[in-house]
C-alpha cells in the first residue's frame, strides 16, 4: 500500500476518478489514450512531494503502458494492422484505473492492479499478440498429434 500523506492520497484518488470517468465517457480511442496519460502524470505529481517505492513502480509501469499502447494506436492509424488492438483494451484500462483508485483509497496494495495493467499493455504488443495467437492455437490442437 502507498505510504503517502492523506492529503496527497485524496488528491490522487480524485484525479484518478476524473481520468477513469473521462475515459469511460469518451468514444474516440485517441482521446481515451490522452486521458490515460493523466495516470502517470498524477502519480508523478504526488512523487514530487512524497517519494514512495510502490508509487514509483506504479508511475513507471503506467508511463510504459501509455507509451506502448499509444505506439500501437499510431501504427494502426498509419495502416499497420498486422498487430490489431485487442477488443475492449481501453475498457479494461478504464476499469484498472478505477481499481487502482479504489486500492489507494482503501489502503490496499496496488501491485495486483499493476500486474493487470502490465498484462493489458503486453496484449497490445507484437510479442503479446503472437503469444496469444500461439496459445489459442495450442489449446485448439491440444490432445492432437504433432505435425
Amino acid at each position: 500500500m502507498l505510504k503517502i500523506p492523506q492529503q496527497l492520497k485524496e488528491k490522487l484518488v480524485k484525479e484518478l476518478k476524473f481520468i477513469a470517468t473521462s475515459m469511460a465517457a469518451e468514444a474516440d480511442l485517441s482521446k481515451k489514450i490522452y486521458f490515460y496519460s493523466g495516470v502517470f502524470g498524477a502519480l508523478e505529481r504526488v512523487m514530487r512531494y512524497h517519494l514512495d517505492k510502490e508509487l514509483l513502480i506504479a508511475h513507471a509501469l503506467t508511463s510504459i503502458s501509455y507509451t506502448t499502447i499509444n505506439d500501437r494506436l499510431n501504427h494502426l492509424k498509419m495502416g499497420d494492422t498486422v498487430v490489431p488492438m485487442p477488443q475492449n483494451v481501453m475498457d479494461q484500462l478504464t476499469e484498472s484505473i478505477s481499481e487502482l483508485r479504489q486500492a489507494i483509497q482503501e489502503d490496499r496494495e496496488t501491485y495486483p492492479v499493476l500486474e493487470k495493467i502490465a498484462e493489458i499493455t503486453y496484449s497490445t504488443t507484437g510479442p503479446g499478440f503472437y503469444t496469444q495467437s500461439f496459445l489459442a492455437y495450442a489449446q485448439a490442437h491440444q490432445g492432437g498429434q504433432e505435425e
